[in-house]
């Protein structure tokens, strides 16, 4: 089979074609998916993509399905993983809801998620507020974090516990000199566009959500069938857990945030 993997960062697999915006490997190729994709028509048996749509407006995100659509052979499967609208809307509300009955020690599990909620839709400098989270030397609320968000929050708590600590070391430094550090060292090119205006437009950002039934709707609009909704291990495609896309070797979930929503091309 051709397998496509399309806005991979650093999650990707040799036997698949690999392409993100910039280059994470030897095997990424680079290549602004907001232009298209760079192949022919009826390419591809698999085409699969993980939190990428919602960095598209909900006008690109249409094209771009649209040519994923284009790339896929008869009966080719599309796979999605995104950021689960319904499942954060049920936390904060379920959150809420505590804390309205007087339950304060679900405070820091609301700033958690209203971070996940607006933070990345919102900020004006590559990490946010969702890294000054991070830098301290100890998260009250780590277990709900990781659970959220897993492999990636983990190392981003190691992260900010590493980087506190070296502000202390250091005598402190102030937070702007630590959020650069931590850019110059994370987000490299993204740094760069160090104007508000530049970094709005350069793709770290959200610029919409969806749950299982928005995103149904737009694969039906674009003409794809058999639209269901997955977990991180089931799949039309054969042998899917084996790339470890959506999964770690171990068999956890590499993005337990995630949503997954499969399609055929008609």
């Amino acid at each position: 089979m051709k397998l496509l993997n399309l806005g991979c960062g650093n999650r990707f697999h040799n036997d698949w074609i690999n392409i993100d915006f910039k280059s994470t490997g030897p095997n990424v190729k680079a290549y602004n998916l907001k232009k298209g994709i760079p192949f022919s028509d009826e390419n591809f048996d698999v085409v699969y993509h993980s939190h990428v749509i919602e960095h598209f407006s909900k006008e690109e995100a249409y094209i771009f399905i649209k040519e994923c659509q284009r790339v896929l052979k008869s009966n080719g499967v599309l796979r999605i993983a995104y950021p689960d609208l319904e499942s954060l809307i049920y936390h904060y509300v379920r959150i809420f809801k505590e804390l309205k009955n007087g339950n304060m020690q679900y405070a820091d599990d609301y700033d958690w998620i209203m971070l996940e909620l607006l933070d990345q839709s919102v900020r004006n400098y590559s990490g946010g507020e969702m890294f000054k989270y991070f830098v301290r030397e100890r998260i009250p609320n780590e277990k709900f974090v990781v659970d959220r968000c897993g492999t990636e929050a983990k190392k981003l708590i190691d992260y900010g516990r590493k980087a506190y600590l070296e502000r202390i070391n250091n005598g402190g430094g102030g937070i702007n000199n630590l959020i650069g550090r931590f850019l110059s060292k994370i987000f490299k090119e993204r740094y760069r566009a160090y104007k508000i205006g530049r970094f709005r437009l350069g793709g770290e950002i959200h610029q919409w959500m969806y749950d299982s039934f928005s995103l149904a709707r737009l694969l039906d609009s674009v003409g794809f069938v058999k639209i269901i909704s997955r977990d991180s291990c089931n799949s039309y495609i054969e042998n899917w857990s084996n790339y470890n896309l959506d999964t770690e070797p171990d068999g956890s979930i590499y993005k337990p945030d995630s949503a997954y929503i499969e399609a055929i091309k008609h």
